[in-house]
């Protein structure tokens, strides 16, 4: 099985779908919430330095999707999402389809309106 940081080679080797793909595994394997949100992370960071805003974004998305699972407070797995979907909006403003910015920008003001009530 390659490794994460192979995964990270592949990529930048230009083999990006290679690469993806044993990301996923890798995703797939992971069983803690905590985990997969780091390896989402790690991965968006990943597309974002190759300028693959949109799989970046993406990615950003699913951290921000596994916080709110988090077994934390409703206010601190909140406040941990805004953070993924900021970096996600960042990532779609740099991206050329703006349709995905206006849902994200939903997200995160439906996420502050769960931060200001709690």
């Amino acid at each position: 099985m390659v490794s994460v940081s192979e995964a990270f080679d592949l990529a930048r080797s230009g083999n990006r779908e290679a690469a993806a793909n044993v990301l996923r595994q890798e995703f797939r394997r992971l069983q803690s919430p905590n985990q997969k949100v780091e390896l989402c992370e790690w991965i968006a960071a990943c597309f974002e330095n190759l300028d693959d805003y949109e799989q970046a974004a993406e990615w950003y998305e699913m951290a921000g999707t596994l916080s709110l699972s988090e077994i934390g407070s409703p206010l601190s797995n909140a406040l941990m999402a805004i953070t993924e979907y900021e970096k996600a909006l960042y990532c779609r403003e740099k991206g050329d389809d703006p349709e995905p910015i206006e849902e994200c920008m939903r997200v995160i003001s439906d996420l502050r309106h769960v931060y200001s009530a709690s």
